[in-house]
């Protein structure tokens, strides 16, 4: 079995000229080729520096966050579409400020205490549970975030892969 990184965006174009078997990604591929299989749920979750000035707050509402800079990931997505559209919404501004290449980067620079961030609660659970960042509710960025195992749906899967979906 081999892992590699790749551009999610690709993977439906991958996965039809056979460069790989399964991919994972966090959306719904628009390619009827392609058969997807929700593995995982989690929700984006509002995260900073402990030391923040909102950080002892329980929750906060989207109105709030107009003022703040966030840190984002210098990928679009369709998730990163649905807080934008979010924002445009409640008439807030959304000041992304600073766009890196990787969700881990994302999480150290805010654990530094350079700005705020939305993660899927998956990549930031062991942070929060450190203490390194404090999670905070926003009622109007209730976003749910599905992991999907994706592959061609015609494709003829090797043993290791049907192990792997079971």
């Amino acid at each position: 079995v081999t892992v590699q990184r790749s551009l999610a965006s690709r993977m439906a174009e991958e996965l039809l000229q056979h460069s790989v078997e399964l991919g994972v990604v966090s959306y719904r591929p628009d390619d009827p080729q392609i058969r997807s299989i929700v593995v995982y749920r989690d929700e984006l979750v509002f995260v900073m520096h402990p030391g923040h000035p909102l950080a002892h707050a329980k929750e906060v509402s989207i109105r709030e966050l107009g003022a703040e800079h966030f840190v984002a990931h210098n990928v679009p997505s369709p998730l990163r579409q649905k807080v934008v559209q979010a924002f445009q919404r409640h008439r807030t501004p959304l000041n992304m400020d600073v766009e890196l290449p990787s969700l881990e980067a994302i999480k150290r620079f805010v654990a530094m205490g350079n700005g705020v961030a939305l993660l899927p609660g998956l990549t930031a659970q062991r942070e929060i549970e450190r203490g390194d960042l404090v999670q905070l509710r926003v009622p109007e960025l209730s976003l749910e975030r599905r992991l999907r195992v994706v592959h061609r749906k015609q494709a003829s899967l090797s043993q290791a892969s049907l192990a792997f979906l079971k």
